[in-house]
């Protein structure tokens, strides 16, 4: 699966990794992550349509080579093609829809299908 990097997380010791909070609403979201010696890191994501959360003991080797503490952009997504098939809205609720996953160590993974996603912080 082809991925392209979409947001950086600052550089750090992964022993600063404090945890995260994970937020839907009003169709968009918001992923706050926690460092001991930096400032909290936001990532927002704006039309949200679909998200998943893998615990960090069901991950797959995938998630961890590609998106270890950075969020990606799968290009090339079975799962969002699949989706987009099925959405039979006539009046859709976004412009365009991209495939976003960030794992982040032992929390786990969170994959969202959203319009755009963008730094916070």
């Amino acid at each position: 699966m082809t991925t392209e990097p979409i947001i950086e997380l600052p550089k750090f010791d992964t022993g600063q990794y404090e945890g995260c909070e994970f937020v839907i609403a009003g169709g968009g979201a918001r992923l706050t992550v926690r460092f001991s010696e930096l400032p909290d890191f936001g990532i927002s994501f704006e039309r949200v349509r679909w998200h998943q959360f893998t615990a960090q003991p069901n991950r797959s080797v995938d998630m961890i080579k590609t998106a270890y503490f950075r969020l990606v952009e799968l290009k090339t997504s079975s799962a969002l093609a699949n989706f987009i098939k099925r959405d039979q809205a006539p009046r859709k609720a976004y412009g365009e829809l991209h495939h976003y996953r960030i794992y982040l160590d032992e929390t786990g993974c969170h994959e969202l299908f959203a319009q755009s996603a963008h730094r916070l912080t």
